[in-house]
């Protein structure tokens, strides 16, 4: 089965290929994927694992593995989640591939395009499920001048110092002790893309340690008591002080 198409504004086609079986998109994306990450290869078979699932596999996550086509070739990838408890989407990769960087849509560049589109798409996705509306969208942002680009492009910049959970590759047979133990941390940004409709304060302390818990907790699987958690936290509440 085709890959559903989410969207499409001339020759720019976004499709998710999360759980269609369109194994040639599904392809398509990791090789993308670990072209422009070359980091996080060895992610690449947990996530065509993922991929076979169904977007609400986890409970309570709506998970979209978004493949973007120009004039029908890959151009870019973007991953992301809806938490429906923490009431905001996760936003995981975002990738363009350098020829189609320049791509204009609808008065963006593609990358810019995507971001709001992928809220778009967590709005709707509450709507479905008659959910309370999203804050937003959580990002992690890696180098400053990223953030920089961003926050001139509407993403809020979090003053939390966080960090991205970096997972060792898969073994079998390790428990899941072991794999937590594994982790390397690397710091990074955390920004907010929020919901025009939603008129919240996204720097008070308890929307902070919401959007922590929702990466760092229900997404990454970090147990509450993990001391780098409780770092994080701890960041928030200096906050002021």
């Amino acid at each position: 089965m085709p890959a559903a198409l989410i969207t499409q504004v001339g020759s720019v086609c976004v499709y998710d290929v999360l759980g269609s079986g369109d194994e040639a998109r599904i392809e398509a994306m990791l090789e993308m994927y670990g072209g422009l990450f070359p980091q996080y290869q060895h992610y690449i078979p947990r996530m065509r694992r993922r991929a076979q699932f169904s977007s609400e596999h986890r409970n309570g996550h709506i998970v979209h593995y978004w493949l973007v086509e120009v004039g029908g070739r890959p151009a870019g990838l973007r991953t992301f989640r809806y938490i429906r408890e923490r009431r905001c989407g996760l936003a995981h990769a975002l990738a363009v591939d350098p020829k189609f960087r320049d791509v204009d849509v609808l008065g963006k560049r593609l990358s810019v395009f995507l971001i709001y589109e992928c809220l778009a798409q967590v709005i709707r996705d509450a709507v479905v499920r008659g959910d309370l509306p999203p804050f937003g969208m959580v990002n992690e942002v890696e180098p400053d001048r990223l953030m920089e680009h961003y926050t001139r492009n509407g993403l809020v910049k979090l003053p939390v110092k966080y960090v991205e959970p970096i997972f060792p590759p898969e073994v079998e047979g390790r428990s899941r002790d072991q794999e937590i133990a594994g982790i390397r941390f690397s710091p990074m940004h955390m920004g907010f893309l929020p919901n025009p409709d939603m008129k919240i304060n996204p720097f008070a302390p308890d929307m902070l340690e919401n959007f922590v818990l929702a990466f760092l907790v229900d997404h990454y699987g970090l147990p509450k008591d993990h001391p780098v958690m409780m770092n994080v936290l701890d960041s928030i509440k200096r906050i002021g002080s």
